[in-house]
């Protein structure tokens, strides 16, 4: 994670975020490749829609938690979506053009002053936790299920 985002945040007394490329690469060597250490065949969908669309998924770090409904938040996956209304809609939108170059489906973000002080082992549990949130629905068989709608 990257330390001077943390010690920005700190000094700023606020929650910084950046993007996390090199974090998306480790995802993608490590769990997303057949072979790779953390391979997982659950997660073989990601693989195969980032390889249709790399801006499939993208990965942020923020400098510390927040908290949501009175609890800490380590890591968080959403389907992204923005506010609708003129201004509010393209700032959101330029945001995710500057950092990443283009708009992701899913954007993960996880909290960097956990992840430096944590064990590899809570880390990998952390992105694993969140690669799950980007399921896909199996028929009798096993074999995904995929929406036109959704993508998945």
């Amino acid at each position: 994670p990257p330390t001077d985002l943390i010690d920005r945040a700190e000094e700023q007394e606020a929650i910084l975020l950046a993007p996390a490329p090199e974090l998306k690469e480790w995802v993608l060597s490590n769990w997303l490749t057949i072979g790779g250490e953390l391979h997982n065949p659950d997660h073989d969908h990601i693989a195969e829609l980032l390889h249709d669309d790399e801006t499939f998924l993208a990965f942020a770090w923020a400098s510390s938690a927040c908290m949501a409904k009175k609890r800490m938040v380590l890591g968080q996956c959403e389907k992204v979506m923005f506010n609708q209304g003129g201004w509010k809609k393209a700032r959101q939108e330029q945001q995710m053009r500057d950092w990443f170059g283009a708009v992701p489906v899913y954007l993960i973000t996880v909290d960097a002053a956990y992840c430096e002080n944590t064990t590899d082992r809570e880390f990998c549990r952390l992105i694993e936790h969140e690669l799950y949130h980007i399921g896909v629905e199996r028929d009798d068989d096993g074999e995904p299920i995929y929406s036109d709608h959704t993508g998945l």
